[in-house]
């Protein structure tokens, strides 16, 4: 029994090791407040996806055979769809696009002319919506403010 208590004592304090490395891997996020300006949705052509199935019978006539048979296919079209947001901090305004990977995926809920919590990490946009929901978005253009470039009219 001795034995084990060692081995224990191991495992309990890898076990720490590696529950305090998971959580302090996460990052907190350097949360900005801004506003929507615009929200649209696009849907895009991505190409088609189907199966067909061939079915027949070869007939031998001396050197020469004939063929018949039915060939049955079936094709449907796939599209990717986007919800794309244009979000205004304090220095630049963001235009973003949310990917909707299937059909019943729903994109953030924010409100035109409301205020918005996001954070920005390289080309990835975060927000919180309204329902307290953690939304990941692309990057798509950057536009610095037009009032803080210091050239007037």
């Amino acid at each position: 029994m001795r034995t084990c208590q060692p081995l224990l004592a191991v495992v309990i304090v890898l076990l720490s090791f590696a529950t305090n490395a998971l959580l302090g891997a996460e990052k907190s996020r350097d949360w900005q407040k801004g506003t929507v300006l615009d929200s649209q949705r696009s849907r895009y052509f991505a190409g088609m996806v189907g199966t067909a199935n061939t079915t027949g019978t070869v007939q031998a006539n001396g050197g020469y055979g004939t063929y018949q048979g039915n060939t049955a296919s079936s094709q449907r079209a796939v599209y990717r769809v986007y919800e794309t947001f244009v979000i205004e901090g304090e220095t630049l305004a963001h235009l973003a696009q949310e990917r909707l990977r299937w059909r019943w995926s729903k994109p953030a809920n924010l409100t035109v002319n409301a205020p918005v919590k996001f954070a920005v990490e390289k080309r990835k946009l975060y927000v919180i919506d309204e329902d307290g929901k953690e939304h990941q978005m692309e990057i798509i253009k950057k536009v610095l403010r037009a009032n803080l470039t210091g050239s007037k009219p």
